[in-house]
């Protein structure tokens, strides 16, 4: 068994064991005046990490989660400017425990996609005399997008692949297959994810001619999920052309991160008081960490917690003479 395909079966069985729900994660990909990815992760509470690889095609960017014995990929994009987002889906067909030699396991070609493809033409090269099945515990459908407006959805279906592009210059995916709506109008659309799917859609046409950082960011705000047992507990912005990664965790929109291949760094880019750099490779940084500066290097992040607190106990101690007189 090769190492990828070791690393997909303990992420299928690690995380398949976790799943009750299908809904999380919402993906897309807009061709507008800039050419920007976004990505929410939506899973049950756990340490998060970001990384810079080196693969084939170069340095990787990659988001993470802790799976107990290591982090499984999600989401990334190569300095090329491929991006790939790999999300569950509902329901699971061409179900495969152990791929023949001419199958393979979708979260591999996710990873094994970003790792090494420049274009989503690469991506259809690579999978072209593959047919792709599903972990028994895990379905999942990959979301791939490059900077030349090539966008796709690969999902595996019972007849063969399922590659389904849009007439749109953007596309978005939940958890629903895209491949069972091709050519319905996204109002139409159902099943797992489809209301996030229809609110990102509209969003997205809504304000597409001034699409930009800001917008890109309201579409993952408008798609958050703050409760149940998959919250966000990251959201993405990817700029391919600029070779930059915008970082929200845990649904803080006030404090922003900015990743770039270029620096191979993580530095601070909104929301906070002082300038933060920390070094991005492969050992990566973890959100936690990420949200700790948030939390006690801004104002908003330790200052107006404790003006409220003065301000509730100066409020009670008004009170308090009030009712002595």
């Amino acid at each position: 068994m090769t190492r990828c395909a070791f690393v997909g079966v303990i992420f299928a069985v690690v995380l398949g064991s976790a799943i009750c729900v299908v809904s999380a994660c919402t993906s897309f990909a807009v061709y507008s005046g800039k050419t920007l990815y976004g990505m929410n992760f939506d899973y049950p509470p756990c340490e998060v990490r970001f990384i810079l690889e080196e693969d084939d095609v170069g340095l990787v960017f990659i988001g993470s989660f802790w799976m107990g014995d290591h982090y499984g990929r999600t989401v990334g994009m190569n300095d090329r400017g491929l991006f790939a987002s790999c999300q569950m889906v509902s329901p699971a067909q061409a179900v495969a425990e152990e791929p023949k030699s001419d199958e393979l396991h979708v979260w591999n070609a996710f990873y094994e996609g970003v790792q090494s493809c420049s274009c989503v033409g690469g991506v259809n090269e690579y999978i072209a005399d593959k047919r792709l099945v599903q972990y028994p515990a895990l379905p999942l459908h990959n979301l791939y997008a490059d900077i030349e407006g090539s966008a796709m959805v690969v999902e595996p279906g019972e007849d063969g692949n399922v590659v389904t592009t849009s007439d749109k210059p953007f596309m978005v995916m939940t958890n629903f297959p895209n491949g069972d709506f091709q050519g319905v109008d996204y109002r139409e659309v159902s099943g797992d994810g489809a209301q996030r799917y229809r609110t990102a859609y509209a969003a997205i046409e809504q304000h597409f001619d001034d699409f930009d950082l800001d917008y890109a960011f309201k579409v993952l705000e408008q798609t958050v999920q703050f409760s149940g047992g998959y919250p966000t507990l990251y959201s993405l912005v990817f700029d391919p052309m600029a070779r930059e990664v915008y970082i929200a965790v845990e649904r803080d929109f006030d404090h922003i991160w900015i990743a770039s291949f270029d620096k191979r760094t993580i530095e601070s880019f909104r929301g906070f008081d002082e300038p933060i750099s920390l070094p991005l490779g492969s050992e990566g940084i973890l959100a936690s960490k990420l949200q700790g500066y948030a939390l006690t290097r801004t104002r908003s992040g330790w200052w107006a917690p404790t003006l409220a607190v003065a301000a509730l106990l100066a409020i009670g101690l008004g009170l308090a003479l009030l009712l002595k007189q």
